[in-house]
């Protein structure tokens, strides 16, 4: 059998290839880290709200759903924040990396400003996010965890996670690394899928989260939009029931990683 001889073509193809990936691995874990997000959330010093942060994805700031949902999570008692990260949120290639920057950033003043008005918790934080937003919930709460670690007069910090439709790439090569990871700093997270969507990374249930895939529940019918928005307004229909969402919901008997397709309420 002859000897296969590959030319110089073959290794300088190789080469651009191999030159390619490297450069869009390293553009898509560069972060934009401009402009600063200014959080607008102020606290009382004997507050014992549950505060809602809410996060859209890339390129979403706009999405007429999220006010719909803060308005229906806000009726449940919560302080419910939007947190508009745009417009470092509008470079897709690059926007789990800067949301990770998002979070942390975020959670530094979050931290300063609970520190300011309390000194002894506890402190009961809910995340909600869309698509790409799903990166800030994991770098904020890690950040939030490092902080409280350093100021153990803080109290106890709970914490839990929404992920709606969550995008679980990171950098251009790791597309399974948002089902492995996110939700691993929560004290409890939920995950909420669409699976026939063609928003790229974000069919697979989370190993951290318990996961309802929504794709095929009764109520999709009436839902003439793009199916990364369904699992979106499922959340939206629930919340207005003001019946999952309460606190008490983390008291439920979570399975982690485990796929569950609910045909009508979460309850």
């Amino acid at each position: 059998m002859g000897k296969i001889h590959f030319g110089r073509g073959f290794w300088g193809a190789l080469v651009v290839l191999c030159a390619t990936a490297v450069a869009l691995e390293w553009y898509c874990r560069t972060p934009l880290l401009e402009p600063i997000i200014k959080l607008d959330l102020e606290f009382n010093k004997n507050d014992n709200l549950l505060y809602t942060l809410v996060f859209h994805g890339s390129v979403d700031a706009d999405n007429p759903q999220f006010p719909r949902l803060v308005s229906a999570l806000s009726k449940t008692g919560r302080d419910v924040h939007f947190i508009d990260w745009s417009p470092r949120s509008d470079t897709r290639l690059r926007a789990a990396a800067s949301a990770e920057a998002v979070g942390r950033e975020l959670a530094d003043q979050l931290a300063a400003r609970w520190f300011a008005v309390s000194s002894r918790g506890p402190w009961h934080l809910e995340l909600v996010a869309h698509s790409s937003g799903a990166y800030v919930l994991d770098a904020l709460c890690q950040r939030l965890r490092e902080q409280w670690a350093a100021h153990p007069q803080a109290g106890k910090l709970e914490l839990r996670m929404v992920f709606v439709d969550p995008f679980q790439l990171r950098g251009f090569i790791d597309w399974r690394h948002g089902a492995r990871e996110h939700g691993r700093c929560a004290d409890t997270a939920i995950a909420i899928l669409n699976t026939d969507d063609p928003a790229p990374s974000t069919n697979r249930p989370l190993e951290r989260a318990w996961t309802l895939d929504v794709t095929d529940h009764p109520r999709r019918g009436a839902f003439s939009g793009n199916g990364h928005y369904w699992a979106l307004e499922f959340l939206i229909e629930e919340a207005e029931s003001a019946v999952w969402l309460q606190p008490q919901w983390s008291s439920r008997e979570l399975r982690p990683g485990e796929r569950h397709r609910p045909t009508e309420g979460l309850l």
